[in-house]
């Protein structure tokens, strides 16, 4: 799916424990909060949608395109081949905001007491300097 990027978002599944990258790469789609395209295999890719409704009208309106793999009460996997991407694409309206950012999530930085003192203090120093030019 990293093949993508520049095209779409992609995105990485990010642990919530942790916040570090998992290996789960998709692309976020805007039907339905919550759907995205990921790979199924090398030449299959698969759309998650969290509605049988949005589903039921894609498989009715769409099926030379998708096949269904799973549906459940309230979501479903549907399946496409990978040559029908761009087609796939504008039908989920898949993200293409940040298309070029990185796709795994910012390094949190730790800051020691001592750095956080530093940066702290060149805030003031910044804040008097400012104030010292508007009463001029």
């Amino acid at each position: 799916m990293l093949k993508y990027r520049g095209t779409y978002r992609v995105m990485y599944e990010i642990d919530k424990h942790t916040g570090k990258a998992l290996e789960f790469v998709y692309v976020p789609c805007k039907i339905k909060k919550g759907s995205n395209i990921c790979r199924y295999n090398d030449n299959i890719l698969n759309v998650y949608i969290p509605s049988s409704i949005i589903v039921n009208n894609l498989l009715k309106d769409y099926s030379d395109i998708f096949k269904p793999l799973q549906i459940g009460n309230g979501e479903a996997t549907l399946l496409f081949n990978e040559s029908n991407i761009k087609k796939v694409a504008v039908i989920l309206k898949a993200k293409t905001y940040g298309k070029n950012k990185s796709p795994k999530p910012k390094i949190k930085r730790n800051f020691s007491e001592e750095q956080k003192r530093v940066a702290g203090e060149r805030l003031k120093l910044m804040h008097e300097q400012k104030s010292y030019e508007r009463k001029s």
